[in-house]
Formats: structure tokens, C-alpha cells, sequence
């Protein structure tokens, strides 16, 4: 091959590569929003909420809300967080959050200070399999003020 033909191939090939990073860019970040768009459309649907909190043994750090009030509320404070895929896992306090809506029920698992990961009770596309981590913050005070009440 020429010269030019293997310039022509090599800038063939780092479009493609560059095409692929770009894509895995886009698709490592979304929003709750827009991850939940599909599951959780009204929160009127959502008949209880459980929230487990695993820092330990099962069952005595364990909330569960039924009131539509505190459900949305909750609700709405995951829906402004910007998610970031990520690998790492939190280190802190892990709350389980069992969400029980009318056509398909999932948990939130919300890992101190900003990983969250959302699992469905059946096999949803793979980015609900991926952990993110929010990188716009989250006021958990919600979450905890749940169990300084109880």
C-alpha cells in the first residue's frame, strides 16, 4: 500500500474508535428523569414505599410509607439528580428502597454519599443494570428524616 492509502486507513480507523468513545460518553450519562420515564409516569400508581436502611441487621432499620404525600416527595428528590454511570461502589449506609408500583415493582438501592443503582424485577435494557453515581448531589435529609421520626 501507499502512503496515502495507509493515511486514508489510519483516519478511517480513529473515526471509528473516536465514533465509539463519543457514544459511550452519551450513553454513560442520563438523568433519574430520564431513566424513569417508562416505569414510574405517576406517582399516584406507587401504592407503598419500604425503605430498608442496611447499615443493620434486617428488618429493625425499616420504614414503610404508604402516604402519597411522602412517596412523591421522595420520588421527586431522585428525579432531579443527574446520573453518571460509574464502576465504584459507595462505602456508607445503603439504603434499600422497595417501590411497589401497579405494573411493575423495582428497588432503588442508594449507596452513601451518591451511587445508585435501579433493579427491576424483570430483564429491562442493560442500563438499568449499570451503577451511577449522581453528580449533582442529592439531599438524602428526606430519606433520614423518615427514620429520626420512627
Amino acid at each position: 500500500m501507499s502512503d496515502r492509502s495507509w493515511r486514508v486507513f489510519f483516519v478511517v480507523v480513529a473515526l471509528i474508535v473516536l465514533t465509539g468513545v463519543v457514544y459511550s460518553l452519551i450513553q454513560s450519562s442520563t438523568s433519574f428523569k430520564e431513566l424513569m420515564k417508562d416505569q414510574v409516569y405517576d406517582t399516584e400508581k406507587i401504592s407503598f414505599m419500604k425503605i430498608d436502611k442496611r447499615d443493620s441487621s434486617y428488618g429493625e432499620n425499616s420504614v414503610e410509607i404508604t402516604d402519597p404525600a411522602t412517596i412523591d416527595r421522595i420520588i421527586n428528590s431522585f428525579s432531579n439528580a443527574k446520573l453518571w454511570k460509574t464502576e465504584n461502589y459507595g462505602r456508607g449506609t445503603e439504603y434499600m428502597i422497595w417501590v411497589n408500583v401497579e405494573y411493575t415493582p423495582f428497588v432503588i438501592y442508594f449507596t452513601e454519599p451518591d451511587v445508585i443503582k435501579i433493579s427491576f424485577n424483570r430483564s429491562l435494557h442493560k442500563k438499568y443494570s449499570w451503577s451511577y453515581r449522581m453528580v449533582n448531589g442529592y439531599d438524602k435529609s428526606i430519606i433520614e428524616d423518615l427514620f429520626k421520626e420512627k
